[in-house]
Parts: C-alpha cells; structure tokens; sequence
C-alpha cells in the first residue's frame, strides 16, 4: 500500500455523481498519479480535512457551490477562515455564473471555473487542476 505523500491528493466536494465521474474520468485519461476524495458536500470535506493529518492534508480542494446540507460557499469561507486549512488551494467548479459567486471566489483567493458542457473543455479543466494540485504537492 502507497503512503499518503506519494501521490498529491485532490479533495472533490459535489453532490451530482455523474459530475464526480466525469471529472475522475477526465484525470485518469491524462494521468493516474492522484488521489481523488469524493465528499458529497461541505461537511463531509471539512469532516475529511479534520479527520486528516498535516502531512495528509490535500492539495487541492474543489469545490462545487451547490450542494445540501453545507454548499460550496459556506464550506470556502469555513475553509479560508481556519488557519490550518486556509492555505489549501480552492477552486470552485460551478454552474453558478452569478457575479456574486465570482467576486467571492476571487475575494478568498480562489480559482473560479464554469462546469464546460463539452468534455474536451472539461479536459482542459482537469488539467487545470492537476496543474494546480502539483505545484503544491512539489512545494510541500
């Protein structure tokens, strides 16, 4: 069995486990060195992160802004507001395009994305954030 640090982590909070597979599929075509957490919404991840040591901590954190019990927007503020969590990397993929949403992604330092109806534009997101998940797992 691998140690948790051979692989960068990316934790994925979304409801919608079509969107889940979609986006597992499109990291597994372009590589398979991550590990992906599916939580179903925000208080799962944060369940996730505090049940995670500082060493296994992720190193992206996606997050879709509508789901039940806590969505995406609690569980950033949550995120960015706890000084163990609040230098993770977020970035929010969404169907929300309302202004509000955007300004307050980019108030917390996060990447902001719409979820693309074509899939090669989903590859390009993914790639994104593989990108994103590397350059902090190099850096830790």
């Amino acid at each position: 069995m691998e140690s948790v640090t051979t692989n960068p982590v990316i934790l994925y909070a979304e409801d919608d486990q079509d969107d889940f597979e979609s986006v597992r599929e499109a990291m597994l075509q372009q590589t398979d060195r991550f590990r992906l957490i599916h939580a179903k919404n925000g208080e799962e991840a944060i369940k996730y992160l505090q049940n995670s040591t500082t060493e296994a901590l992720p190193n992206l954190v996606v997050l879709d802004l509508n789901m039940p019990i806590m969505n995406g927007k609690e569980t950033l503020v949550w995120l960015k507001s706890h000084e163990v969590f609040k230098n993770i990397p977020v970035m929010v993929f969404t169907t929300s395009s309302r202004e509000e949403d955007v300004k307050l992604c980019q108030g917390h330092g996060c990447t902001f994305f719409r979820k693309p109806t074509l899939y090669r534009d989903l590859l390009h997101v993914v790639q994104i954030m593989l990108k994103m998940c590397e350059e902090t797992f190099k850096s830790a």
